[in-house]
């Protein structure tokens, strides 16, 4: 980062959500940098008034502040170059994403490493990035800017979009299909074999080949050591703007809609509908064929056993609404005291009879 606040608000302004500069904004910006430890030459971006004056004094040379900070930050228009944002976390999000990203491209060696094994059938772009170990085998098709990290494997006929990133040791399954602008962690399994089996008579299992495929949209994030199973004949699917923290786990022949968000410890059953913008919090359970509906927030370990057909807060196993299940847990908290009651009234009735 080499630039003024003024050079940074007009290369940026309301596309990052800045509305307004004020300040000194000739002051030089050298790199972005968290309130507790900012100096001389940083951007820092501000939550609240007492971080206000915490980075001021520390001599932050430019700050990002949220609009309601805007009257308390005028005081120091001669110390430092403010920016106002309309949405300071989405601002902190496109700015850094911009400015201050890792860059991947920092491996040591050439676009293709020597030990990488790649089909004679796969036409590279020139701008990909493959690392040491990856084996894409034949009939991959991978877009441009993407970048795989050691030991990744690309299974046959698996179609990769552009500027995907995958971290080490990650394989995505034969026919797979994965958007643009998609970022795979570490150890994780797109397309793996779905948990099908049958059992005989002496309950031996036999397996049921899976030969459905994934298919990821664009813009989707996946937590290390995450795992997405194909479909047993059909597709498993993951729409537009998912993202999923580490250790999730989704089974065969879901469907996920757009923009869901699915914290650590999330498990969805088989075959289930999942709508747009569902939220499951960590340890999330789902069981098989269930439907979600759009705009569902699923909390404190929800386990989800049927269909869910109103938008909402829904929480605990049986996932209750949200109303209900504090009313249930504030029962639950007295059931001591009620049981007390209860054997005082039982003694109560017995000496009165």
């Amino acid at each position: 980062m080499n630039l003024t606040a003024k050079q940074l608000f007009k290369a940026t302004g309301e596309s990052m959500g800045l509305k307004s500069i004020q300040g000194k904004t000739s002051l030089k910006l050298k790199r972005i940098a968290a309130f507790q430890n900012c100096k001389k030459g940083d951007l820092v971006f501000v939550p609240d008034a007492i971080v206000l004056e915490q980075v001021v004094s520390q001599g932050a040379s430019a700050i990002v502040i949220p609009q309601k900070l805007q009257p308390q930050a005028e005081k120091f228009n001669d110390q430092v170059a403010i920016l106002t944002s309309t949405n300071l976390k989405l601002s902190h999000a496109k700015i850094k994403l911009k400015y201050a990203d890792h860059d991947y491209n920092q491996n040591g060696w050439h676009n293709i490493h020597k030990s990488a094994t790649i089909h004679d059938s796969v036409k590279l772009p020139k701008d990909v990035n493959i690392g040491p170990n990856v084996v894409i085998e034949k009939g991959v098709k991978l877009g441009n800017g993407c970048h795989l990290m050691a030991n990744v494997v690309i299974e046959h006929n698996a179609v990769i979009g552009n500027n995907v990133r995958i971290h080490p040791a990650s394989i995505i399954g034969w026919d797979c299909v994965i958007g643009n602008d998609c970022i795979i962690m570490s150890n994780t399994v797109i397309g793996g074999e779905g948990f099908g089996f049958a059992q005989d008579e002496q309950f031996n299992h036999h397996r049921i080949p899976q030969t459905g495929n994934v298919v990821i949209g664009n813009r989707v994030s996946i937590g290390a050591n995450s795992t997405i199973d194909r479909g047993t004949y059909g597709t498993t699917s993951i729409g537009d703007g998912c993202i999923f923290d580490n250790l999730c786990h989704i089974a065969h022949n879901v469907t996920f809609g757009e923009n869901c968000i699915a914290v650590s410890g999330f498990l969805c059953a088989g075959s289930s509908v999942i709508g747009n913008r569902v939220v499951a919090s960590g340890g999330t359970m789902i069981k098989d064929h269930v439907e979600i509906c759009d705009d569902v927030y699923l909390m404190h370990r929800a386990g989800v056993i049927k269909n869910i057909t109103t938008p909402g807060m829904y929480a605990g196993g049986p996932a209750l609404p949200m109303k209900e299940y504090t009313k249930n847990n504030a029962i639950y908290n007295r059931l001591g005291e009620l049981r007390q009651q209860v054997i005082a009234l039982e003694k109560l009735m017995k000496e009165k009879s």
